[in-house]
């Protein structure tokens, strides 16, 4: 993590799906204030799990508006956490995220709770915390956050518990 540069964010499936699935990931490219680093195991789970969205997370790497890493599946977190039943990519995750000292943008409620009781310093970040973000980047307007929320409601279970994002800006 450089001091002066972007902040490294280790992204996890359950938010970069979010932006895929609505095919914006220009959301996430254009906080310059974080960079967005993506498991290779969270790109095996797009690749097995959410093959229609696969070409968006291809086009964003290529870009160079995420980037890979390895973790290594024999990382002693990364199995702590596989033997507490967390599926791979939320272990590479948590793992690269905490050997990183970095912020965690995942949304698995089970998954932040092991994350944070690892590391309790551990920033997490969510796909709500991040479309906040893109609201005050200028990104998009309150209105156009509130009609993706409403998207991600009616066409990809997706729930926030909030009714507007006025509510958080």
């Amino acid at each position: 993590m450089a001091g002066d540069g972007p902040t490294d964010v280790v992204i996890d499936t359950s938010t970069l799906i979010n932006f895929l699935r609505i095919g914006r990931v220009d959301l996430l490219a254009g906080l310059a204030a974080y960079r967005f680093i993506v498991t290779d195991h969270v790109r095996d789970e797009v690749t097995r799990i959410y093959p229609a969205q696969l070409s968006f997370l291809e086009r964003a790497l290529h870009a160079g508006h995420l980037q890979v890493m390895s973790v290594d599946s024999t990382d002693p977190l990364f199995l702590k956490l596989a033997r507490q039943n967390l599926g791979s990519g939320e272990c590479a995750a948590i793992a690269a995220a905490c050997g990183l000292s970095v912020p965690l943008a995942i949304d698995d409620r089970r998954a932040r709770k092991r994350a944070v009781a690892h590391d309790p310093g551990l920033a997490l970040m969510d796909t709500a915390s991040l479309m906040v973000a893109a609201i005050h980047a200028g990104l998009l307007t309150i209105p156009e956050a509130d009609a993706i929320k409403a998207d991600w409601e009616a066409n990809h279970r997706f729930r926030l518990r909030f009714p507007t994002f006025g509510d958080l800006v």
